[in-house]
């Protein structure tokens, strides 16, 4: 039984690597944000599951406004559904799957240091706009799209490596403990006066 266990982990390992060995760096992004989509909105999940086909359907699209404006506001996810839908729902439901099998493994060990936080914090103090995108989705810092209309975020994580690689990571548990850094030295701020 651990034998087919761990075979059948590796054949799912294995089909979702070439699931997405099709699709470029930015698709993989794209395919991220749009799970993230689709877990919000259960009915066009369980719709698309069913019959990926309905994408191209314009009464399902006029009967579902928050679908249409999503894919109006990403056209290449758009594109690439339309083009092949029952493709894209099969790269969707592998991401899915992989997604939480990441989920069920053991929490990502914290080796984030006091000079990454406080160098992130000086970054954010200087660029509040990224701070309040952050905060509210930490993913974005993983959507190639997002980093292209930042040079100077792309420019900050260039130069400090090891911030890059945990922010990207754990996006949510990187802002969480800048946040809590935040916090703390505005506290020391306050104590001072």
């Amino acid at each position: 039984m651990k034998l087919y266990r761990h075979f059948s982990a590796s054949i799912i390992a294995l089909g979702f690597a070439f699931c997405l060995s099709t699709l470029s760096f930015g698709q993989v992004g794209a395919m991220a944000i749009f799970d993230q989509w689709l877990d919000k909105h259960s009915d066009v999940k369980a719709d698309l599951t069913k019959d990926p086909n309905k994408i191209n359907d314009p009464e399902y699209l006029k009967n579902h406004p928050n679908l249409k404006a999503y894919l109006d506001a990403h056209p290449q996810t758009r594109d690439q559904l339309r083009a092949n839908p029952s493709a894209f729902m099969q790269a969707e439901k592998a991401y899915e799957k992989n997604e939480d099998s990441a989920a069920s493994s053991p929490a990502p060990k914290d080796d984030i240091t006091k000079s990454e936080l406080r160098n992130w914090n000086a970054y954010l103090d200087k660029h509040e706009d990224v701070r309040n995108d952050l905060t509210k989705d930490p993913n974005l810092i993983n959507d190639p799209a997002y980093l292209q209309k930042r040079p100077h975020l792309r420019a900050f994580l260039e130069d400090h490596p090891n911030t890059r690689r945990e922010l990207k990571e754990n996006p949510k548990l990187f802002m969480s403990r800048e946040n809590a850094y935040d916090k703390a030295e505005d506290k020391k701020g306050n104590d001072k006066k």
